[in-house]
């Protein structure tokens, strides 16, 4: 083996090494996107499953209101309304 080889061995190692360096640069880029995408739709759905369970007390609070409202209407019809 000549020096000439060598060299070209030892400059194809460094360009391998480099090559495998930016790979691995990227590797931890998009791992570091995917766990920030992650965390982003945990904290949509978190937020998501909160306004169902608040939609789902403004429905109750609602028939409770609408339920108090029909049941006093009937009492004002059968006060005001049956006297005459």
């Amino acid at each position: 083996m000549s020096e000439t080889d060598v060299a070209d061995i030892r400059s194809s190692l460094h360009d391998q090494a480099v090559r495998l360096a930016r790979m691995e640069e990227r590797q931890v880029t998009v791992y570091r996107m995917l766990e920030t995408s992650l965390s982003n739709y945990a904290d949509l759905v978190n937020r998501v499953t909160a306004l169902e369970k608040l939609k789902a007390h403004f429905y109750f609070a609602a028939a409770l209101v609408g339920t108090c409202v029909s049941v006093f209407w009937e009492l004002i019809k059968v006060k005001v309304f049956q006297k005459g």
